[in-house]
């Protein structure tokens, strides 16, 4: 059973596949702006990571198209953001066994993500019911997401306990820099989105071969 008392859990990528849904808000935001879009799977993968704003950059610089193209594309899709969150998105396996297992064994979780923190309240709220985590900690539009120490610190800072007891999980290399600038471990799922992430090496970083594996992680 797990020895760490604390986990955070990135969300996109981590606990979800939400690459269907954001693909769709994405295509149908650029089709309605009448903007050369067509984006698949891969492509959004390679967008998301580092919070809405930066993905309709990368978008829109995928595309060739310029910078002034951003404030009608970020209005539209943070409309269609918040009002489609759910319809096409998946739990990963063996996600909602391994967090039911965590709550079983004492082990306190939380969430932390760069999606908008009311889209990523209610996107967890509606999978994962009320209580299951103790903290969702999203983009407040302040400029401060991951892998800013401040992002993950905000979480750290309301847990009393030393920062080895805590575990970041995620799935991406902005997720290693996160957990590295917060001080703390982090594991990378074999499911991520971010693929890269796997060529790195690091004594804080363990890589999960499934997700259940983090029932035995030696933290302390």
């Amino acid at each position: 059973m797990a020895k760490y008392k604390h986990i955070i859990f990135d969300l996109d990528g981590t606990l979800l596949d939400t690459i269907p849904d954001l693909l769709f808000n994405l295509n149908r935001t650029f089709k309605e702006l009448g903007l050369p879009g067509g984006f698949n799977s891969e492509e959004m993968a390679s967008f998301i990571g580092s919070g809405k704003d930066e993905q309709i950059r990368r978008a829109l610089k995928a595309r060739w198209l310029k910078e002034s193209h951003f404030a009608d594309v970020n209005a539209l899709l943070t409309k269609y953001y918040a009002q489609n969150t759910d319809s096409y998105t998946k739990v990963f396996p063996g996600v909602n066994e391994t967090l039911e297992a965590l709550k079983k064994a004492g082990v306190k979780l939380y969430v932390a993500t760069n999606k908008p923190e009311n889209v990523a309240k209610d996107v967890v709220k509606r999978f994962f019911g009320e209580d299951t985590f103790l903290i969702v900690r999203g983009d407040k539009g302040d400029g401060i997401i991951k892998p800013n120490p401040k992002f993950l610190g905000s979480v750290t800072k309301a847990i009393e306990d030393p920062l080895d007891t805590i575990l970041f999980v995620g799935d991406s290399h902005v997720d290693f820099l996160s957990a590295k600038n917060a001080g703390i471990n982090a594991a990378i799922v074999p499911h991520g989105y971010d693929k890269n992430v796997l060529l790195l090496s690091d004594k804080g970083l363990h890589f999960l071969k499934n997700f259940k594996d983090i029932l035995l992680l030696e933290g302390k």
